[in-house]
């Protein structure tokens, strides 16, 4: 599932923008601090000209010259902060200043991409799942206990509490979550909840339902026979991955080898994931295999949801 030409371009196009903004603020601050402050104008100045002169003097063999260079360039570098300190200003606030100081705004680090052009590339090609206008209805701040029966009620606060430690004590790679229990139990309202307070805390989050994780193997290895690692790319470096609905799809055997291998290696890497599913715990491991079930049952918290269909609640005893 890699970028188009034209998705990459545009976000490649952001980087450039980016750099010019902050070029252009960069320059607002030098002339702002030039005329306030002469002397660091002259600094500047005399950086350069020591720079030659000490430069000349090595073609001319001082062997002392570089660290008398050094030296000259540090009480500069001195005298310069010491006027921005007394001022007020920051040490730094001539310096360029980027919106990802770990790429400094070229969205790659060395020959890897940058987890800010991670980020903005799960943004493109999963902003067609609109995902963002369901966080808006279904999250922490919307939940309401009246939705359950008496039998969720009693179960619920365990697993609400286990939700919210989760979602507010967030780290990439602590922990897995997999959601099993009845149809409508109110399973991928909380994987939703999670999914908002994440993002709005930062972090990179994909959700699929299974129709759809499964639909996006079998495309990648039909369009990418031969790079099938690449395509899959976004799913494996995204800081919580959540499969809603497990067990609705029809899978075969190259697709519950690729999830073992997708989950075997977030897990690796570090990577969160939840999962949600209808099924027992049997058919569980029936339909994904042993392998996929050990998985689980070695590195993920268990929720079981048990009652009945919330929808059906709300349609009986009129809640909202």
């Amino acid at each position: 599932m890699p970028l188009s030409n034209r998705q990459y371009d545009a976000i490649m196009r952001g980087y450039d923008r980016r750099q010019y903004q902050h070029y252009r603020e960069q320059l607002a601050r030098i002339d702002e601090i030039y005329a306030r402050f002469p002397r660091v104008r002259e600094i500047q100045e005399e950086v350069s000209a020591c720079s030659v002169q000490r430069a000349e003097q090595l073609f001319d063999g001082d062997p002392d010259a570089l660290q008398a260079l050094r030296e000259q360039l540090d009480a500069l570098r001195r005298e310069r902060e010491q006027i921005l300190t007394d001022a007020g200003y920051p040490v730094d606030y001539l310096e360029m200043h980027y919106t990802c100081p770990d790429c400094r705004d070229t969205g790659y680090i060395g020959r890897k991409k940058c987890h800010c052009f991670r980020q903005e590339e799960i943004r493109l090609l999963y902003s067609s799942s609109h995902l963002e206008s369901v966080l808006n209805k279904e999250n922490f701040s919307t939940l309401r206990m009246d939705v359950y029966d008496e039998e969720q009620r009693l179960v619920m606060p365990a697993i609400l509490r286990t939700c919210h430690e989760f979602a507010d004590h967030f780290r990439p790679g602590e922990k897995n979550l997999l959601f099993y229990g009845s149809v409508g139990t109110g399973k991928t309202f909380l994987s939703n909840c999670i999914a908002r307070e994440l993002l709005d805390q930062g972090y990179s989050v994909i959700y699929f339902t299974s129709f759809q994780f499964f639909d996006l193997l079998s495309r990648a290895l039909s369009t990418q026979p031969e790079q099938p690692r690449e395509s899959c790319d976004p799913l494996l470096e995204s800081d919580l991955l959540i499969l809603d609905d497990m067990g609705t799809e029809l899978p075969n055997t190259f697709t519950v080898s690729r999830l073992f291998q997708i989950l075997n290696e977030r897990a690796l890497a570090g990577r969160s994931t939840i999962i949600s599913t209808n099924l027992s715990l049997e058919q569980f491991q029936d339909i994904y295999s042993e392998r996929v079930f050990s998985r689980i049952m070695s590195s993920y918290t268990l929720l079981k949801f048990t009652g009945g269909d919330i929808r059906i609640h709300k349609k009986l005893f009129g809640s909202v």
